[in-house]
């Protein structure tokens, strides 16, 4: 018994530490649309590309980081981040507004987990799951129904990214994440005052240590096409230089996840708006796809200066072609770490 308590003395002597990373997660849904606090950061994002009966187009954006102050931390302990933003490309307009809340306070957080789902929020803003996935959005800011969204949503399947799910971002332990996405969410209901239905990306993905130190931020963009539903990330390397560990992943419709390597597709950019590429030459041999993926409002940056972040997120445009066929779709774009290395909260 002596050497039995010595041990655990021992044991309780050494600090908690965050989980890393690493390959062969044992995925379990719908318990893994939770969260996961034994992770530094998480975070749930969606995108969505909607039309009014009348051919209207908005982009909207509703994300909610999650970070823990430190290992062991409860999630009512946590720190949580939310952005939203519509873009109204007819309008030339932009609206964002952030949020940074303490889970101790209960403005922001996750209901608890049952059998019939969940429900991520920060006070009004909030993502409803079931079993199957998120099921309704709502956010608003403002009396005026000119920054607001209520949508009903309806999943298709769970896209699990880079190696079952376990995307590698760097060659160091733990220099990776568990991402998974639902690339293709059917949305109808009502954004900016106005009845719309459209398409939904969403995202969901936890790490610890997830960029090398001699990597500055990424290229994303996840796009939606006639024959299915692509994801591409360019890591880019301090000096602009793409890392090998960029990837992607494409969905045929009504077949299974494929992944993509760094050397199955090249990004290139076009244009630049305040130094942040905002249109791209896109190809993929492997998949018979040349496009031009194109931003339909340039000035669609976010600014958090609660977590010292900025990047681009915005609504896009896709014409090209597949296989030889004239193809178009829609699809949105994200922008990090230009002008300084992302992190949050540095």
């Amino acid at each position: 018994m002596s050497g039995a308590r010595s041990w655990l003395a021992l044991l309780l002597l050494i600090p908690p530490s965050f989980r890393l990373a690493l390959p062969g997660y044992g995925w379990r849904f719908p318990r893994d649309d939770y969260a996961h606090a034994q992770f530094a950061n998480e975070w749930w994002y969606f995108t969505g590309n909607l039309r009014t009966a009348r051919g209207r187009a908005f982009g909207f954006e509703l994300t909610f980081f999650r970070i823990s102050p430190r290992p062991g931390a409860t999630l009512r302990q946590n720190l949580y981040f939310t952005h939203f933003a519509i873009s109204d490309p007819g309008a030339q307009r932009f609206l964002v507004h952030t949020r940074a809340r303490r889970g101790a306070w209960s403005q922001a957080g996750l209901t608890p987990l049952t059998a019939g789902g969940f429900t991520i929020y920060d006070e009004n803003w909030r993502a409803r799951f079931g079993r199957d996935g998120p099921v309704h959005l709502r956010a608003a800011w403002g009396a005026a129904p000119s920054l607001s969204l209520d949508l009903a949503l309806t999943p298709g399947p769970r896209m699990l990214n880079g190696v079952h799910g376990w995307s590698q971002k760097g060659s160091g332990r733990g220099q990776a994440s568990y991402y998974y996405s639902f690339p293709h969410v059917r949305a109808t209901g009502k954004i900016d005052g106005h009845a719309a239905r459209g398409l939904v990306w969403m995202d969901h993905e936890f790490a610890t240590d997830e960029l090398s130190p001699r990597q500055v931020g990424w290229d994303w963009m996840g796009l939606h096409l006639p024959s299915g539903d692509l994801m591409l990330f360019r890591l880019r390397r301090a000096g602009g230089g793409r890392d090998p560990h960029s990837a992607g992943t494409w969905l045929p419709r009504g077949g299974r996840p494929q992944a993509l390597h760094a050397g199955d597709f090249t990004l290139t950019p076009l244009r630049r708006w305040q130094g942040y590429p905002i249109a791209w030459r896109v190809a993929v041999p492997r998949i018979g796809l040349r496009a031009t993926v194109a931003a339909r409002l340039d000035g669609q940056l976010v600014r958090d200066a609660a977590i010292g972040v900025s990047y681009w997120e915005g609504a896009v445009g896709v014409r090209g072609a597949q296989r030889g066929r004239a193809v178009s779709g829609e699809g949105y774009l994200e922008l990090t770490g230009y002008g300084r290395r992302f992190h949050l909260l540095r």
